[in-house]
């Protein structure tokens, strides 16, 4: 499965490459280069992690910080982009899995926690922000539950009291092989409204991204479109009170797969009508198979009933559906920021609240599994959701005290009320596809007299109910740290937290029809506490080591009620109608330091998680659907360095790279998963090495950036087959940027410089030799081109 001596040959050859391409860039430097520009000495970056200014040196646990300037310059647009370059981390799908913390066989786990501005949001574009923090470990104690792996926080840019600003961007760009073109615009506005007192600032932002994949059968394309519009009124009350009052529109379009399909069917199914006026719908059906050729993937055998079959597609971009799958999704979020420095001189308070509600719809075909390609079939879900979260601080008054502490309460409720659609299920109406559906089921009576007299649709056949559904959170959190003075050996800070946890849910849903019936209600409780405590030692200020023992959690949650299809499923024993909240313990030492009159920047860190109760997906195979399981224990450990080194005046070095093994400690037959099998989703290196170059130009400042991104093979599936299996890969990107006036950037980006065919994610779905069941696969991105357009005016 693994040919690292291929592999690590390859990497050499890219990172000369580079090496290569940044020595080259140095013949156009640096006399012309102002005096003013070249600085020997790298930027000591501040953070907000503890919920305090801080410089990264400071904080004892491992954290990476991306500023404004330097996403500009990779031309990320969203918080994914950059990912892929951390030490520690892992992106098989559009999901950051941090140190090994997968747990099962999905590539969404949510063991990372995403805050936007202190609000808890999954919302990870990168328009008009000022800076990215990701926070590695888990965060139980500061940033509560969903933090097992890590915290990613997304710190905007808020508005300016005095300062008139219209700004944005403008990207375009293409891929090879793929047909049409990638764009994002970005447009923003901050207007001062009252002198020092209040100001707006509005950011709106439209993307559309083109997808590699193409339906064969329908001649569909998969395209995804993207807007948000966010506005803040700040109203600076006093030089210590401010409110921030926000509200953000965001929508989604999707349609098409958004991954490919490699599968070799043997055969597919086919039917044979016969005339019968005393059949429910005017036919006797006869199902028999067709044989495919062997060694051909589902379009080839099938294209032979396909009704559009497009030309000049990439055979691995082509897949072959009955029907596309959609989704819209459209969130309405108010926020609401309130600081006040001084109270009562005895400490500072912070609030952060929101509301949000959520419309969220999308079609699933199940042709595929529930038709096997003779009749369409498809689910609609209905999901609408309300959220409202609250979180208040209260922290020391006096910043230069040795004492820092910080207490807090957080509350979050979500809930769904009568959604009677919230999953319903369709099929084709007209008599063919009718005749056939009852066959192949055997339902032994009229499907369309069915739908009718039980939903008043003849289409229909099953549909799922919300009634009453709410989860909510109640916690308390204190975190608290002295710095004792060791005159001229440093300092010595001892940090310790606590966070004190409530979850309680309530749900009643029903579902009624061909899948079965039944009415439930499901709820239950739970409390508990996690605790972080930490030592750190600055002999200077350019080091610091730290000793780090940290804890955070999933909260537990009830499943859905197994229909009726699912009874008989293998994993059917395992579901369980609730499951509890999973628990991590990290420890952790780290060395964080500034070296070579300041030019080097560095952090290195070496863990082991210990993790029991493990939250993890179920698949099952004969229905179709999943729930979630307590599924053992697993450990991992591994070690991170990250760095960055001023080589000259205007050229700078960042090295990233990491080492994770991460294993399963006990068997867990729902999954597939052996004592001592390593942990899905998870590669066992990677790295990321970049050189960017300062140079002048007629006078006018420019950039070049040359950057390789490696990761090692990974499985995606417990229980694995060959087809689970991801190689490891590495690819080159190119960069150059150019200050064409104080006001416009303009730059130039290729990514996959070299054209390398990788696969980021694959999968079999079935663990059995399924003729319908597909073989998942998403591949890296081709060689793309952009180019970028970056304005601000005043």
């Amino acid at each position: 499965m693994k040919n690292n001596n291929i592999t690590n040959k390859k990497s050499l050859i890219y990172m000369a490459i580079i090496a290569n391409l940044s020595a080259s860039s140095l013949t156009y430097a640096a006399e012309e280069v102002t005096e003013e520009k070249a600085t020997n000495a790298v930027e000591r970056i501040q953070v907000t992690a503890r919920r305090k200014t801080e410089t990264i040196l400071e904080i004892p646990m491992a954290i990476s910080s991306i500023s404004a300037m330097e996403i500009a310059d990779r031309n990320y647009t969203q918080a994914e982009d950059l990912y892929r370059t951390l030490a520690g981390a892992a992106m098989p799908g559009d999901e950051l899995i941090l140190r090994g913390l997968s747990g099962g066989n999905s590539d969404s786990p949510g063991t990372t926690a995403t805050f936007v501005d202190d609000i808890p949001f999954e919302f990870t574009n990168l328009s008009d922000i000022e800076r990215v923090e990701v926070l590695r470990g888990p965060q139980g104690t500061l940033y509560g539950s969903n933090a097992i792996g890590g915290t990613v926080r997304i710190i905007t840019k808020k508005p300016k009291l005095d300062e008139f600003e219209l700004f944005g961007s403008m990207v375009a760009g293409g891929e090879k092989d793929v047909a049409g073109y990638d764009s994002n615009m970005s447009l923003g506005i901050n207007v001062p409204l009252m002198d020092d007192t209040l100001a707006l600032r509005i950011n709106g932002n439209l993307e559309h991204d083109q997808k590699q994949y193409v339906n064969m059968n329908t001649g569909v394309q998969s395209d995804e479109d993207n807007s948000f519009v966010r506005s803040q009124l700040l109203w600076q009350i006093s030089d210590g009170i401010d409110f921030t009052l926000g509200y953000s529109n965001i929508k989604s379009a999707a349609r098409g797969k958004t991954q490919g399909d490699r599968s070799q069917p043997e055969y597919y199914y086919d039917y044979a009508l016969t005339d019968n006026p005393d059949a429910f719908h005017g036919y006797d059906v006869d199902i028999f198979t067709v044989d495919c050729p062997q060694g051909v993937e589902r379009p080839e055998c099938r294209m032979g009933t396909a009704p559009i079959a497009l030309n000049g597609v990439p055979k691995k971009f082509q897949i072959w559906e009955a029907m596309d799958p959609w989704s819209e999704e459209e969130t309405d979020l108010l926020t609401l920021n309130f600081n006040v420095d001084n109270l009562f001189e005895m400490a500072s308070l912070a609030y952060a609240g929101s509301y949000r509600k959520v419309e969220n719809a999308s079609l699933h075909d199940w042709t595929r599994l529930d038709g096997v390609d003779m009749f369409q079939t498809w689910i609609i879900n209905d999901w609408p959701t309300e959220r409202t979260t609250h979180e208040l601080r209260l922290q020391n008054f006096d910043t230069v005290s040795p004492l820092a502490w910080t207490l807090g309460v957080f509350y979050d409720r979500s809930e769904q009320n009568n959604v009677p659609n919230y999953q319903v299920q369709y099929h084709a109406g007209d008599d063919i596809s009718l005749s056939v559906f009852e066959q192949w089921n055997e339902t032994g009576e009229d499907m369309a007299a069915y739908g009718q007299n039980l939903f008043g649709n003849r289409q229909e056949h099953w549909q799922s109910s919300v009634i009453d559904s709410w989860d909510e959170e109640l916690s308390f959190f204190a975190d608290v740290s002295y710095v004792f003075d060791l005159g001229n050996a440093g300092d010595l800070e001892v940090n310790g937290g606590i966070r004190n946890y409530h979850i309680s849910d309530n749900e009643i849903t029903s579902s009624l029809g061909l899948w079965g019936t039944s009415n439930d209600e499901l709820g239950g409780k739970e409390s508990g506490n996690r605790y972080k405590f930490s030592l750190s030692y600055r002999p200077t200020n350019d080091l610091s080591a730290y000793a780090l023992y940290s804890e955070g959690y999933r909260p537990g949650g009830n499943n859905a009620p197994l229909t009726g299809a699912c009874l008989t499923d293998p994993t059917a024993g395992d579901y369980t109608e609730r499951y509890e909240s999973d628990q991590v313990q990290n420890y952790e030492l780290g060395v964080k330091g500034l070296a070579f009159d300041n030019r080097f920047n560095y952090a290195v860190a070496i863990y082991q998680i210990n993790w029991t109760d493990m939250l993890t997906d179920v698949y099952m195979d004969e229905c179709g659907f999943s729930y979630t399981a307590n599924g053992g224990s697993a450990k991992t450990q591994g070690i991170e360095f990250e760095s960055t080194m001023q080589l000259t005046d205007d050229l700078t070095m960042t090295l990233n790279f990491s080492q994770t093994d991460s294993e399963i400690l006990e068997d867990n037959d729902a999954i597939g998963a052996k004592k001592g099998d390593d942990m899905t989703m998870v590669p066992e290196s990677n790295a990321y090495l970049a050189f960017d170059q300062g140079f002048s130009i007629m006078g006018k400042q420019a950039f070049v950036r040359a950057d390789y991104t490696y990761y090692g093979e990974y499985k995606t599936h417990f229980d694995v087959k060959e087809e689970d299996i991801v190689p490891a890969y590495g690819y080159v990107n190119l960069s150059t940027r150019l200050e064409a006036t104080e006001d416009v950037t303009i730059s130039f980006h290729i990514n996959n410089l070299l054209d390398d065919e990788a696969i980021k994610y694959k999968r079999s779905r079935s663990r059995s030799d399924s003729t319908i069941a597909q073989q998942y696969i998403t591949y890296l991105q081709g060689r793309s081109i952009s180019v970028r357009l970056d304005y601000t005016f005043f």
